[in-house]
């Protein structure tokens, strides 16, 4: 159990949450469970969230805010195959230092609020397929099949497509101007 500070706040409590999913899964955040981990009564989180579906958007956004930082810091100063290899090393680390946050984001609605952080993420993966010279709508389509393609390699963890090889078909790929 983790002991707080007499006082608590929102952000105590989500990061509390996260911290949760990522040591015991995304299934184990309850009100319950987060209300002993900071050694309150289920009752007071009331006061920093409305409901367990509050929570856990605010567990995604976290992860999401988090996981942006993380790849803005990967791409910048790097373009085509570089920042693409740096892009999906965040992503495959983020998600097995992560999982709970990576499953809150898998499972987040898409409310306005996700939407808002989302788009500063999309912005980041969509500059470095920009870098391979991809107008917008085709940044777009590059960065759905890359994230779904980089997702589920650190999901199933199978070791006969590594993600290495996945990067590579994907450079090759927008490298040679023959993206679709």
């Amino acid at each position: 159990m983790t002991t707080t500070a007499a006082r608590l706040d929102r952000d105590a409590v989500v990061r509390t949450a996260a911290d949760l999913a990522d040591r015991e899964g995304w299934s184990a955040v309850t009100l319950s469970r987060v209300a002993k981990e900071v050694d309150r009564h289920v009752t007071s989180l009331y006061a920093h969230v409305q409901s367990l579906a509050d929570l856990q958007r605010q567990v995604a956004v976290l992860a999401i805010d988090e996981l942006t930082e993380q790849v803005w810091r990967a791409a910048l100063g790097r373009v085509e195959g570089e920042a693409l290899r740096a892009v999906a090393a965040v992503y495959r680390d983020f998600g097995r230092d992560h999982p709970g946050r990576s499953d809150a984001i898998a499972h987040a609605g898409l409310d306005d609020e996700v939407a808002d952080h989302g788009r500063r993420l999309a912005e980041a993966v969509r500059a470095v397929f920009r870098s391979f010279g991809l107008d917008d709508e085709r940044a777009a389509v590059a960065h759905g099949v890359f994230s779904a393609t980089v997702i589920g390699l650190v999901r199933t963890d199978r070791g006969y497509v590594t993600l290495e090889d996945a990067v590579a078909l994907f450079e090759v790929g927008l490298a040679s101007g023959e993206w679709p």
